[in-house]
């Protein structure tokens, strides 16, 4: 077998890292749940809701949008901590976009297993560049894995230590 032309970058682990298309894919197709997910349970919780809430008080109350955007805050928080977070820890490190894609989040220290706290350091952090998108600064965050060496990590994967591999299905089975 031939040699690549260049050198296969590698985690500490010695897994391959993931290819920025792989990375790019998972991240839309991972979007595209969270949002399909955010309109079906955001629209019957908020909008049952909201007719209850209406009935009881009048539709022209000031509690009624303050309720439904609190309602829909919480519910948009809630509903993206269990996929960045609850469903990679017990995926081996994987959303469903990135089980599609056959890649994986993983500590950035070799033989250590994924922690809740680096997830939600890594969510916190990617949420806060997300904040800060409409001035530009938040596309540093994705864009960074462009030129990151060794590892091709995102800003918001440099303070959680982590990394993003490819997966071998046939190795790891899923954990639940």
């Amino acid at each position: 077998m031939a040699q690549p032309a260049y050198p296969v970058p590698v985690a500490p682990d010695g897994r391959p890292l993931a290819g920025l298309g792989q990375r790019l894919g998972a991240r839309i197709i991972d979007s595209i749940i969270v949002m399909v997910a955010l309109l079906v349970v955001a629209g019957i919780i908020i909008g049952g809701g909201v007719a209850l809430l209406s009935a009881a008080i009048g539709e022209d109350s000031p509690i009624l949008p303050i309720t439904a955007i609190v309602g829909i805050i919480a519910i948009v928080v809630g509903l993206q901590y269990v996929y960045e977070i609850e469903i990679p820890l017990r995926w081996n490190g994987q959303t469903l976009g990135k089980r599609m894609l056959k890649v994986a989040v993983t500590p950035l220290e070799a033989g250590t297993p994924l922690r809740r706290g680096q997830l939600t350091y890594r969510y916190l952090v990617m949420l806060g560049f997300n904040l800060l998108s409409n001035c530009y600064i938040g596309l540093l965050d994705p864009l960074w894995c462009l030129w990151d060496k060794p590892y091709r990590q995102c800003l918001h994967d440099k303070p959680a230590k982590t990394v993003v591999v490819k997966v071998d299905p046939a190795a790891q089975p899923p954990r639940y």
